[in-house]
């Protein structure tokens, strides 16, 4: 973790709270669900699956902050809302304290401040005349109405907004400048999957030096799939992700700590998200190696039976950190779909065996797989197409691993 993050407003932070579909402070939209990978029982969203939502589509999605059933972001755009961020916020709200900041929560992206502005975060104008402050920040003597219009997302009308405590802890928001109505309308129409999010997309490159915060170190460890995923399908480059953030990690207090000392703290919290990555040339050749064999005796030793379905057939590993899955992946053997699920190439399997005798093929696989190496898997395949993101597909165990986003515990099933 930088330097620069500890109780200064270095970073901005969007915070993800819980969310209660029943109440009258949910979403504006609620898309029917979110893509295949996710499950979640409405009418409850729990802050975790929002942000490995967020992580996973690369998206924060932009809204109109509906609180007690009022907008709380004026004007015709909605907006991504950022606080400054600071470390003694999440020690408090971890410990069920009061924090300085009331949009503090124990799950974050934080971005450099600077790339925020940068990229279109602008600060919260409370109350007064919004001409007025447009016409001093800009310091131009006439601001034509059109461009008070744009900057309305910026202003909290004091007056109006009595329902929550008054905060003289910094805020940005960074406006979605597209046509939201229309991209709405199009999710609800086609799917979530296959239309962009009407929001904030943090894969690009100016918003790199990302950091994550999340509560436990189970939390950090579905989080790191997310992030890893990102990386592997080539979405963003490894040093896009700054950090992994665990609050369960920073001391019970900062208190009489120097900044430096804060700062060492913060890193000290920090989850090791990248070291799996490396992957010497030796372990690659070898695994690849005993990857080959396992199939190519597989082959041999199966008899083929009569044809009855056609389709690509695929092993997917469940924990992308495993030495053998990134030692696969290295040597291009494993490949990363859209849905961010580890696939493992069968070449040495004849293509024409039927594609149910290949799934039984690779579950056989997957036992040699656990039992030599721990290797967590199971098969992977989608009817009449060769394509790994094709549809329909079929998942040996759909609900295991940490691919999948919901607040279930894992099923134990054996197929």
């Amino acid at each position: 973790m930088p330097e620069e993050n500890s109780r200064s407003f270095s970073r901005v932070a969007h915070y993800f709270r819980n969310v209660d579909l029943s109440s009258d402070s949910s979403p504006d939209f609620i898309p029917e669900g979110f893509w295949s990978g996710c499950c979640v029982e409405a009418p409850y969203w729990p802050a975790l699956i929002l942000l490995r939502e967020a992580i996973r589509s690369h998206h924060i999605w932009a809204t109109f902050g509906i609180r007690n059933g009022r907008e709380t972001i004026n004007g015709t755009q909605p907006a991504v809302c950022f606080s400054g961020f600071n470390v003694a916020d999440l020690i408090a709200v971890r410990d069920g304290l009061s924090a300085a900041d009331e949009h503090a929560t124990q799950y974050a992206i934080t971005f450099h401040t600077r790339s925020a502005e940068l990229a279109g975060a602008e600060q919260v104008v409370r109350g007064g005349n919004l001409r007025a402050f447009i016409q001093k920040e800009s310091g131009l003597g006439f601001v034509p109405e059109a461009d008070v219009v744009s900057k309305e997302f910026r202003y909290i009308d004091v007056q109006l907004d009595l329902f929550r405590e008054q905060t003289s802890q910094p805020e940005w928001r960074w406006p979605y400048t597209g046509d939201y109505r229309r991209a709405v309308t199009k999710i609800e129409e086609e799917g979530y999957e296959a239309n962009p999010i009407p929001g904030l997309d943090f894969a690009q490159g100016r918003w790199g030096g990302i950091g994550v915060v999340v509560s436990t170190e189970a939390d950090a460890l579905r989080l790191q799939y997310d992030m890893l995923s990102l990386i592997d399908q080539g979405l963003v480059p490894q040093s896009h992700f700054d950090h992994l953030l665990i609050c369960d990690r920073l001391p019970a207090s900062l208190n009489g700590l120097s900044e430096s000392k804060i700062n060492k703290a913060a890193r000290a919290a920090c989850f090791d998200f990248r070291s799996c990555m490396s992957i010497s040339d030796e372990a690659a050749a070898a695994a690849l190696e005993d990857f080959t064999r396992q199939l190519s005796t597989l082959e041999i030793s199966t008899s083929k039976r009569q044809i009855h379905e056609l389709g690509g057939c695929w092993v997917s590993f469940q924990d992308n950190t495993h030495p053998y899955v990134r030692a696969l992946l290295k040597t291009g053997r494993v490949v990363v779909n859209k849905k961010g699920r580890y696939l493992g190439n069968l070449n040495e399997l004849d293509p024409r065996r039927d594609l149910r005798e290949r799934q039984e093929m690779v579950k056989i696989l997957c036992q040699q797989l656990k039992e030599e190496h721990g290797v967590a898997c199971c098969y992977y395949s989608v009817r009449n197409s060769w394509r790994p993101d094709g549809s329909p597909f079929y998942c040996g165990k759909p609900w295991s691993g940490l691919h999948r986003i919901t607040d279930e515990p894992d099923e134990e099933d054996e197929d």
